[in-house]
């Protein structure tokens, strides 16, 4: 049996219920699931602070549930999943979509697409003789909102290094990134009296 990988990450931090979409696309003839979904968990130095297997079968994962114990309560973590399936069952790639509120906030909640990001060994996954090229357009915002750029680097050989999307208290108008594999890339906006997330979308990939 042949079986296919999705590598994909976001980012986690306290006081959000966080539920990420295991399988987004389903159909009404059957109830598609993953053969197996492994998540690993990395804090700000990218130290892994664990790894487990997780029942494919149930369908939704609470992340704020998930991390606790992992201290989810005082920092930010990346998370990362490692979805296999059979490609007789998915006829597409089975992304994660993800839904995101913050405890107590009267704001909507936000719904993304979890960005997926080839990593771990490059070698492996053919990305070594080609760049990514990622981008993302900030729209002129009010001045109650600032926002802040998150880089995930999965990749064991090489480092990464980003500029804030606000520099010397300037807003940049775009964000380009270039890397010989994907960056788990994200742009946050925040609320800046309350610090509610109003925006939450990974960047797009336009050439690869």
């Amino acid at each position: 049996m042949t079986i296919s990988g999705l590598l994909s990450a976001t980012f986690h931090e306290p006081g959000y219920r966080h539920l990420v979409e295991l399988v987004h696309q389903r159909d009404l003839q059957a109830h598609r699931h993953l053969a197996t979904l492994e998540v690993a968990v990395y804090d700000a130095e990218g130290r892994q602070r664990s790894r487990a297997e997780l029942d494919t079968r149930q369908g939704v994962v609470d992340l704020a549930e998930l991390l606790e114990p992992n201290g989810s309560r005082r920092e930010r973590l990346l998370v990362v999943f490692d979805a296999r399936y059979e490609p007789t069952r998915f006829p597409y790639r089975p992304h994660h979509y993800a839904y995101l509120h913050r405890a107590g906030s009267h704001r909507p909640p936000l719904y993304y697409a979890v960005n997926a990001t080839l990593g771990g060994v490059p070698d492996r996954v053919g990305t070594t003789r080609f760049n990514h090229f990622e981008t993302y357009l900030f729209l002129q915002r009010g001045p109650a909102q600032r926002a802040t750029l998150l880089i995930g680097n999965l990749s064991r050989f090489a480092a990464a290094r980003a500029l804030a999307a606000e520099l010397s208290g300037h807003r940049l108008g775009r964000v380009d990134l270039k890397a010989p594999f994907r960056l788990t890339s994200y742009v946050a906006g925040r609320d800046s009296v309350s610090g509610d997330l109003v925006l939450f979308d990974h960047l797009f990939t336009y050439f690869k």
